[in-house]
Formats: C-alpha cells, sequence, structure tokens
C-alpha cells in the first residue's frame, strides 16, 4: 500500500526518543526509504545548526520544521495549512486541534509566517509595541510557510541584522544607528493608525509585517545593548533623568528628526509611543510641565517651553543633542553656550575682579567671604555631618558626578553701593562665572508671558546645575518688585497675577541648588516668606569717608590727564556720594574735559564738584546707611 500503510504517531515518538535514544529513524514516519533519509537529514541539520541556537527548538518543534523543510524542497510547494502540518506528522486519526499550541508556538518564534494576525494589548503603557496573537480559529483556516528569515538560516545565508544581534556594540554611532532605524521604522508603521492597527483587530499582510519588524528592531537592541560593556551617552541620560522606554524612544526620535532637519509636533511624538486613543490621552503626561523630559530641560517647545500645546512644535534642546550624539563629553564652556543659546533672559560674563577689588567696611567684607564658605565642599560636608544640610543635587557633567549644594543671599541697600559689582566678586571668589538677569527682562505685556518666563528661569538655570560640573552663580537684579509683600486679597487681574508671579518665585527659590544671589534696593519690603529663603542677608550702605576715597581712585584712572587741582580726599569728605554716584560723575566731567581745546583738555576740580552738585540735587541719598547684615 505504499504511503497509505497504517500512519505512525511521530510526536508521540518524540519522547520515546528522549527516554531511549534510540535511531533517529524512530522519528521518521511514513514514506520511502529515500523520503526517510532526507527527513533525518533535514532533522539533525535543524537539530545541531549553532545559527539556530537561540531559538530553544524542543524536539517536537524540530520535527515540525524538518517536515515542512521536506516538503518546501519538493513538489508540495511552500504553504500549507495547519491542519495540514500536523496531520503530515500524525496521522488522520488524532486530534489536530491539541497541537494548534505547537504552531502558534512557531509562529511567535518567528519561524514560521502566516499573514492574519491580531493584536495582544500591552501590558503596561511604557511598552513600545503591542504584542501579537495568533488565533486558533484563523490558523484552521488560513496558510501557514516557513518565515524566509529562518528560511535563509536553514540555508546558511543568514541575513546582515541577524548576524549582528549577536555583536556588541563597538560605538555610539553603532548604538545610535540602530536607535535611529527603529524610531523610523515604528513612524512608518503609523502605529498611531488606530482604525487600522488596534486592539483585537485582524492585520493585514502589510501592517502586521511592518509591526513584526518594529519588534525584531527593539529586540534586536536590546540583544546587542546585553551584551556591550560600553555605556553610550543616550544610555547615561536616561538613567541620570530616570526616563522609561517611551521617552527614551520619544527623545531619539527628536535627536533623529533634528539632524534630518525636520520638525516634529507634540501630536507627532505623543502618537509615536501610542496605540489607541486611551493611551494617547495618557501619553500627552510626558509632556507636562512636571514630566522629566520638560522639567528637566530635555525637550523643549520652539513656541513656548513651557506650554505643551497642540500644535507646537517640540525639539531636544541643543546641549542634550550634542551630548547624545558626541561620544565624548562637552567641557563646562560648550555645555552654557547650547543651554543658553537663544535664550534672551540671561547674560553670561566672567568677572575680571575679586574680593579685593570690593571696596567696603573690612568687617563686612569678612562676612560675606566667611558666609559663602559654606559652599565649599569641605564646610558643606561639615554642616550635613550636623544635620543643618541635606538638600544638594547631584550633577553629571564631564566628569565624576558630585553634590551641588544650594545657597541663596540676599544683598540689599542703596542704589549704587555696589551689589552687582559684589555679586560678580563673590562669583569670582567661588571660580564662577556670574549669570545675570534683570527683573525687567521676566516682566512682559502679554498675559501669561511673565509666569513663563520665571519658569523658564529656575527650570534653565536648573538644567546648568545639573549639566555642569562648576555652574555660574545666578545674580537676579533690582528684584524689588517681585520680593515685595503679597496681596493677602486681590481685587484685580494684575493683583491676582503679581501673586502668581511671586508664587512661582517662592517655588524657584525652594528647589534652587547653585548660588544665588538678589539684589535690591528695599529690604524694608521684603516679603517674610522670601527672607526666610535666603541663607544670608547683608546690607550694603552708602560708603564711609574712607571708602569714598578709595572709590573715587578707582573709578578715576591714571590715564585721565588732571589739573593739578584734583583733591579727591576733599570730594570724599564734601559729598556723601555711593561707587555708582562717582563712577557718573567721573565719566560726566570726564566728557565735558574731552570736549574742550588745546591745554585746557584736562580733567578739574570744578568739573567733578559741578557734576557732584548736579548728582546730589537730582535727589541722591544724602544720609550715611549704618554697616549692618543679618544672617538667616
Amino acid at each position: 500500500m505504499g504511503d497509505k500503510q497504517k500512519p505512525h504517531h511521530l510526536l508521540t515518538k518524540i519522547g520515546e526518543f528522549v527516554e531511549t535514544h534510540n535511531d533517529i529513524n524512530h522519528l521518521l514516519g511514513l514514506g520511502s526509504v529515500t523520503s526517510r533519509s532526507k527527513m533525518k537529514k533535514y532533522y539533525l541539520k535543524i537539530k545541531c545548526d549553532a545559527l539556530l541556537v537561540d531559538y530553544n527548538l524542543t524536539e517536537k518543534e524540530i520535527l515540525v520544521i524538518a517536515r515542512l523543510w521536506q516538503q518546501l524542497t519538493t513538489e508540495k510547494g511552500p504553504y500549507f495549512t495547519s491542519l495540514e502540518i500536523i496531520k503530515g506528522l500524525l496521522g488522520g486519526d488524532s486530534n489536530t486541534i491539541d497541537y494548534l499550541d505547537l504552531i502558534i508556538g512557531l509562529l511567535e518564534k518567528q519561524i514560521l509566517y502566516t499573514s492574519k494576525k491580531r493584536i495582544l494589548h500591552a501590558g503596561t503603557i511604557n511598552e513600545p509595541v503591542k504584542r501579537i496573537k495568533y488565533s486558533k480559529r484563523s490558523l484552521l483556516e488560513e496558510h501557514i510557510s516557513l518565515n524566509k528569515t529562518f528560511i535563509n538560516l536553514l540555508l546558511d545565508e543568514p541575513e546582515e541584522v541577524n548576524l549582528k544581534d549577536k555583536t556588541p556594540y563597538t560605538s555610539n554611532k553603532e548604538f545610535l544607528s540602530d536607535w535611529f532605524i527603529y524610531s523610523e521604522k515604528l513612524r512608518e508603521l503609523r502605529y498611531y493608525d488606530f482604525q487600522d492597527i488596534k486592539f483585537d483587530k485582524e492585520l493585514d499582510e502589510t501592517n502586521a509585517n511592518d509591526l513584526l519588524e518594529v519588534i525584531n528592531w527593539k529586540h534586536r537592541i536590546a540583544s546587542r545593548v546585553s551584551i556591550t560593556d560600553n555605556v553610550f551617552p543616550l544610555q547615561e541620560i536616561a538613567k541620570e533623568y530616570s526616563l522609561d522606554e517611551n521617552e527614551v524612544t520619544m527623545l531619539v526620535y527628536l535627536v533623529k528628526e533634528e539632524l534630518d532637519s525636520s520638525a516634529v509636533d507634540v501630536d507627532e511624538l505623543v502618537k509615536l509611543v501610542s496605540s489607541d486613543q486611551h493611551e494617547l490621552y495618557r501619553n500627552q503626561q510626558y509632556l507636562s510641565t512636571d514630566a522629566p523630559l520638560v522639567q528637566h530641560g530635555i525637550v523643549e517647545l520652539q513656541e513656548n517651553v513651557f506650554q505643551m500645546s497642540r500644535g507646537s512644535n517640540v525639539r531636544a534642546t541643543p546641549d542634550i543633542m550634542k551630548q547624545i550624539i558626541l561620544d565624548t563629553p562637552t567641557d563646562d564652556d560648550e555645555r552654557l553656550v547650547q543651554i543658553l543659546k537663544g535664550n534672551d533672559l540671561f547674560t553670561l560674563i566672567d568677572p575680571n575682579y575679586t574680593m579685593d577689588d570690593l571696596i567696603l567696611a573690612p568687617e563686612l567684607k569678612q562676612t560675606i567671604v566667611t558666609a559663602i564658605g559654606r559652599y565649599h565642599e569641605n564646610v558643606d560636608a561639615v554642616l550635613q555631618d550636623w544635620h543643618l544640610y541635606n538638600g544638594a543635587m547631584e550633577v553629571v557633567g564631564s566628569s565624576k558626578k558630585k553634590r551641588e549644594p544650594g545657597l541663596l543671599m540676599l544683598l540689599h541697600g542703596p542704589s549704587g553701593t555696589g551689589k552687582t559689582f559684589a555679586s560678580g566678586a563673590i562669583a569670582k571668589h567661588l571660580g564662577k562665572k556670574l549669570l545675570i538677569t534683570d527683573i525687567s527682562r521676566l516682566q512682559s505685556m502679554w498675559v501669561g508671558e511673565s509666569e513663563k518666563n520665571i519658569k523658564r528661569l529656575f527650570n534653565v538655570f536648573e538644567r546648568i546645575v545639573r549639566r555642569v560640573d562648576n555652574p555660574p552663580v545666578l545674580l537676579l537684579n533690582e528684584a524689588d518688585q517681585f520680593l515685595t509683600t503679597r496681596l493677602n486679597e486681590t481685587h484685580s487681574s494684575i493683583d491676582q497675577m503679581q501673586n502668581s508671579m511671586q508664587n512661582l518665585f517662592l517655588e524657584g527659590f525652594e528647589r534652587l541648588r547653585g548660588v544665588m544671589i538678589a539684589t535690591t534696593n528695599l529690604q524694608d519690603n521684603i516679603d517674610s516668606a522670601f527672607s526666610r529663603r535666603f541663607h544670608l542677608k547683608l546690607e550694603l550702605p552708602m560708603p564711609g569717608k574712607d571708602e569714598r576715597a578709595k572709590l573715587w581712585e578707582l573709578h578715576l584712572p591714571p590715564t585721565i590727564p588732571r589739573a593739578s587741582d584734583i583733591n579727591l580726599n576733599e570730594l570724599a569728605i564734601k559729598f556723601n556720594l555711593s561707587g555708582g554716584q562717582i563712577k557718573i560723575i567721573v565719566e560726566n566731567a570726564a566728557t565735558e574735559a574731552a570736549a574742550r581745546r588745546g591745554k585746557s583738555r584736562v580733567l578739574k576740580q570744578a568739573d567733578l564738584i559741578k557734576y557732584c552738585l548736579i548728582e546730589t540735587d537730582n535727589g541722591a541719598i544724602k544720609h550715611n546707611t549704618p554697616i549692618g547684615f543679618a544672617i538667616a
């Protein structure tokens, strides 16, 4: 009867093979001697092939694959139903339904392929894609074949992508290349087209294949990372800011699109990691003002950094871009330039004067030097041991991680007493640059813009402290308006806006790390809530006679030709002036002298007295303020 003989139940024979280790002929089933010989050859090839080790094939799975490979290489062709596959192994007297799970297992391992699939919803919101589910009902009807990638392995012609899955990454460029391909395939999938790809809907062949390709690329990255010793910048950023997989995917996509000079809007970015309307709604949280990507300044909206509105363009911030792309870290200067690029709120200077150049009473100068000593690492460590301070922020820059403490100082006193100059001297003493913002820059005629500018001020500075090894000192110059007493009752929208801005300052002071100095002329009007947040409050008074004499010498350089009647001590005694006033007087008097011709083009005592009188007549403070300070 030839091939019509009594069927052999080969899947049952597998157990016998494992137990007895009898010859492989026990597994060969029906057919001619030639057919059984080929079957044995295929079986042993699949079982022993090193390229197939990672599939972790069972004996039953090997047998199914061998049978299909045998039939593929004969006239029977590449396509079968599940029933045909199982009956070819078992014969017609067994319940083939019981073996559909075996077929599903091979489909999930992507050894077999079928065009019809269903989507199984992800277990958590952070999974980047949904998984594929195979319906037993569909498997009874649809054709199944060996996967083309698996066929290449059987032919000893593995695709390059499969070979690289087993090799570690050798460079940051190679690592990012795989991420860029993955994010692009995720976009091409139109995974967010919820009408075509959604939970429990049968996919057409194109969408199903695209989805499988996305999953394969994600697994490829994970596989290669697991055997790579190097840690790349993208991984460091993800760890530093505790980014989940969706956030990393969004960040990579923004970097890729920026390199391609393509704009990305908020909707597009959120849809990239969403697979239905429900997830789309929930994933909006990734771009909220308190989300890691936004709060730490990793991404920003080009129109408005802090108002993540629909239709707005979003991008990776330049310094983060540079850190991800470059295999070596940038230095502090480059980081500052990148973070502050295009930002009109700040002016960055590198003071060229020191505490020795600061003209103050000796006891006041010593108080400043002692106070800023708490910022130095050894002093801060002692304070932490005494449980007086535990609020340092971890900073990641181009060198070893360190802890960045917070120090908030208030310099108050009459106008022109050197508060801004003192701020620069303090920065120089700490070996830092000075980042200046005038409160007038934060104010806007547009409703809501001032509040956004205040948020941007503190968020940008927080990013600087986090990203820069030696962050600059932040100077809030002329902060009178926002430090004043808050209103208990608000009777207008202007009052409400003022209170709102003051609350934002309070929040910013509360979480600020690094060194910040605020200056004000009106210390008596400061709200007690603001006063409590400053670690140190110092009054810079009107200078005394001795300090005024030094200030005259400081602002009147020897390069200006002087008449013989110049007497700076007389001016210091006669006129009660601040350093700022003396500077203005010298400039005005020198300008008048420079306008004269011939031998009279020299600065005279009369020129200086003239402008001293003009300055004092214009409402200058005419009384000495006693030297004093208060430590919070």
